[in-house]
C-alpha cells in the first residue's frame, strides 16, 4: 500500500514538471508574452537573474516610448540608449516587477527561475509609479499652501525624478483644479515659483548675532514659512542642513566671518532622506537630477526700523525680557494671563532664560519641580541647546496650571548634519513651579486645534499639550512617560502591519476589526523596540504637520488625531501619517488607546481614522 502511494506521488510530481515545462514552452512561443530566466546556487540569485533578463526584454518593448532617456541617466563610461533603459527599468525590480508571474523550474542548489508578463500588462508596471507622481504633486501643492516649503520642494523634486523614469513622461498630465498641467514642464515651473517667493532677511542688527548666531526672518509669499530647510555658504564651504520653523532660521557665524553678503541655498533634493523610500532612492541614484539656479538666495539686511516677519518667535532684545507681549496665538480665543497676574511668571522666565544664555543654572533650580528639573537638564543636553534671541512670551491659563509659550532655541548634534529650530513650551504648576517642558507644535498645527471653537477651551489646550508632550517624549527619550500614556491593551499598528495585544473586556470591541486583526504584538514588545531605537540614536526629532482632529461621539473627551509626521534620527528618517486615539477624560493621565503609523495612504481605505476602531 505504501509503495503504491509513493509511486502515485512520483507520477503526480512528474506530471506537474511536464505540465510546467509545456507551459513555459508555450509562453516562450507566444508573442503576447515577455519573459526572462535565470540560474543560480540559490533561488534568490536565480530570481534576480530572471528579473534582469526580463528587464532587458521589457526595455526593448518600451524603448520607443522614452524620450532622450540617455540624457537623464547617470552612468560611468559610455552611455547608450539601451543601457539607460536598463538602468531606469532596474528601479522597478525591487517592487513592481516582483508582481510578475514566476515558475520555479528547479530548486537549490541548481535553482532555475522563469519570469514572465503579458505585453498588455506592461503598463501596469508603470501605473503605480504614475499614481505616486500625482500623489506627490498633490502633497506638494497642499504643503505649498500651508507654507511648508521643505515638504513642497521635496515632493515636487522627487515627483519630477520619478516622472523622468516613466515611459511617455512628456505626456503625463496633472489635473490642477480643472487645469490640465503637463508635468514635465509644469513641475520645474512650480519649483522656480517657490524660490522666487522666498524672502530671507536678517533681523535688525540690535536683535541678532547673539553668541555668534545670526537670526533670520524667512517668509514665503509674505507669510512666515512653517518649515524650510537650507544651507548657507560660510566663506569656505556650504554648511550642514538647517531647519527653520515658523519664520525663524539661524546662521552660526564662524570667527572672522562677515555678516554681509550671505547666501542661502534652499534644500530641494533631500538626497539624505531618499533612503526612507526605496523606490525614490533607487530612482534618485539613477537619474542625473536637475540643478535650479534660483535655489540660491541672498540674505537681505533689514533697516532697524523695519518690522520683522510676523511669527510666533519674534523677539526684542532687552536687558530684561518683556514677556507680556503675545504672539499670533492670541487670536485663537484662549484665555491669556496678562498684566499684574503675569508678573510672577515673567520674572521666573527672565531668570531661566538669562541662566540659559549665561549657562549658569544653579540659581534657577528652585524654580522647578523634581520632574521639571530632570526635563530641563535633558533639554539642555539635547543637541547642544542654544537660545536664539529674546522671545515674545505669552501665558495661557489651563485649569490650575499656566502654560508659557514659547522660547525659540536651536539644537545641533555632533554626529549629524542637521540642525533644528524648536519652540520650547514651559508649564507651571499651581505653586508656580515649572513641572514640564515640551517642544511646541508649529503655528499651523497649533491653530488646527485651538480654532475648534465648538470644543471647550480647556479641551483644546489639553489636546495641544498632549501632542507637544508626546513628540517631546520621543525626542528626550522619556520611555517611562511613554509607558505610562499607552493603555496596556493599546492597538498598535506600525507601517502596513497591524499589531495589538489581547486585553480585557473594554478592548474586546477592537478584536474583530478587519484593520487590526493581524500580527499582534504586546505593549512591552513595542516598548522594548523603542528602547533599542533610543539607545542606537544620538537624537530623535519629530515634526508634526497638518492635523485633523475628530472628537468621538461617545466616551467623553475621546479624540482621534490624524497627523502628517516627519521623523528624523541619527540613522533613520521617514515621512508618514500618524493616527492617535487618545482618552483625555483625565488630562493629568492621558491614555492612548490606538496608535497607527503608515507611510502613505492605503489604496483600499486611505488613512486610519477613529471610525475604524
Amino acid at each position: 500500500m505504501c509503495g503504491k502511494r509513493i509511486v502515485c506521488l512520483f507520477f503526480i510530481a512528474c506530471t506537474m514538471v511536464v505540465a510546467s515545462a509545456q507551459s513555459i514552452s508555450e509562453i516562450k512561443r507566444d508573442k503576447d508574452y515577455i519573459w526572462g530566466e535565470g540560474k543560480g546556487v540559490t533561488l534568490t540569485q536565480a530570481d534576480n537573474e530572471a528579473l534582469n533578463d526580463l528587464i532587458t526584454q521589457i526595455s526593448v518593448t518600451v524603448e520607443s516610448r522614452y524620450s532622450k532617456i540617455d540624457e537623464n541617466v547617470i552612468a560611468g563610461g559610455n552611455v547608450d540608449t539601451q543601457s539607460s533603459f536598463r538602468a531606469v527599468l532596474q528601479t522597478y525590480s525591487n517592487a513592481t516587477l516582483q508582481n510578475t508571474e514566476r515558475f520555479v523550474i528547479s530548486n537549490e542548489p541548481d535553482a532555475h527561475v522563469f519570469r514572465f508578463v503579458k505585453k498588455v500588462d506592461i503598463d501596469r508596471i508603470f501605473a503605480s509609479r504614475k499614481a505616486k507622481v500625482n500623489d506627490m504633486v498633490s502633497f506638494a501643492l497642499r504643503a505649498q499652501r500651508e507654507c511648508k516649503i521643505d515638504e513642497a520642494l521635496r515632493n515636487f523634486y522627487w515627483a519630477y525624478c520619478l516622472l523622468q523614469s516613466l515611459p511617455s513622461s512628456h505626456e503625463v498630465t496633472y489635473d490642477n483644479n480643472g487645469e490640465s498641467c503637463l508635468l514635465i514642464t509644469w513641475i520645474p515651473e512650480q519649483i522656480r515659483k517657490i524660490f522666487s517667493l522666498i524672502k530671507i532677511s536678517k533681523q535688525p542688527s540690535s536683535e541678532n548675532c547673539v553668541d555668534g548666531m545670526l537670526v533670520l526672518n524667512i517668509s514665503y509669499d509674505g507669510k512666515p514659512v512653517s518649515s524650510f530647510d537650507y544651507t548657507y555658504f560660510d566663506g569656505m564651504d556650504w554648511s550642514n542642513i538647517y531647519s527653520a520653523k515658523d519664520g525663524l532660521g539661524v546662521i552660526e557665524l564662524l570667527p572672522g566671518m562677515a555678516a554681509d553678503n550671505l547666501q542661502i541655498r534652499c534644500e530641494y533634493e533631500f538626497a539624505g532622506e531618499a533612503h526612507t523610500d526605496k523606490e525614490i532612492e533607487s530612482v534618485v541614484k539613477v537619474m542625473k537630477g536637475t540643478a535650479f539656479r534660483d535655489a540660491y538666495i541672498w540674505v537681505r539686511s533689514v533697516p532697524s526700523k523695519e518690522t520683522s516677519v510676523a511669527s510666533a518667535g519674534n523677539m526684542t532684545v532687552e536687558p530684561e525680557l518683556n514677556a507680556n507681549s503675545t504672539s499670533d496665538v492670541e487670536t485663537s480665543g484662549v484665555t491669556f494671563i496678562e498684566g499684574d497676574d503675569a508678573e510672577p511668571y515673567e520674572e521666573k522666565m527672565n531668570r531661566i532664560l538669562l541662566a540659559v544664555r549665561d549657562k549658569n543654572y544653579d540659581n534657577v533650580r528652585n524654580l522647578f519641580t523634581d520632574q521639571g528639573w530632570v526635563m530641563f537638564e535633558k533639554l539642555l543636553a539635547y543637541g547642544q541647546a542654544r537660545l536664539i534671541n529674546t522671545p515674545r512670551l505669552c501665558f495661557i491659563a489651563a485649569d490650575n496650571k499656566v502654560i508659557c509659550r514659547s522660547v525659540p532655541m536651536s539644537f545641533s548634534f555632533r554626529n549629524n548634519n542637521r540642525k533644528f529650530v524648536e519652540d520650547v513650551v514651559f508649564t507651571f504648576d499651581e505653586k508656580k513651579r515649572i513641572e514640564s517642558l515640551a517642544f511646541g507644535l508649529g503655528q499651523e498645527a497649533m491653530e488646527d486645534i485651538l480654532y475648534h471653537s465648538v470644543w471647550e477651551e480647556k479641551s483644546r489646550i489639553f489636546l495641544m499639550s498632549f501632542l507637544e508632550n508626546y513628540k517631546t517624549a520621543y525626542a528626550l527619550k522619556r520611555l517611562d512617560y511613554i509607558r505610562d500614556i499607552f493603555d496596556d491593551n493599546a492597538v498598535i499598528i506600525t507601517g502596513a502591519v497591524t499589531q495589538r495585544v489581547t486585553g480585557d473586556v473594554e478592548m474586546n470591541r477592537y478584536r474583530n476589526n478587519r484593520y487590526v486583526r493581524y500580527n499582534r504584538q504586546t505593549k512591552d514588545q513595542y516598548l522594548r523596540n523603542l528602547d533599542r531605537c533610543f539607545r542606537s540614536n544620538e537624537f530623535i526629532n519629530i515634526r508634526f504637520g497638518n492635523n485633523d482632529v475628530v472628537k468621538a461621539g461617545t466616551g467623553g473627551e475621546l479624540y482621534g488625531i490624524q497627523i502628517k509626521q516627519d521623523y528624523y534620527s541619527t540613522n533613520y528618517g521617514d515621512q508618514g501619517y500618524l493616527f492617535l486615539m487618545v482618552d483625555l477624560n483625565d488630562p493629568e493621565r492621558p491614555v492612548i488607546k490606538v496608535r497607527t503609523w503608515q507611510p502613505e495612504k492605503d489604496p483600499d481605505f486611505g488613512l486610519y481614522d477613529i471610525g475604524m476602531f
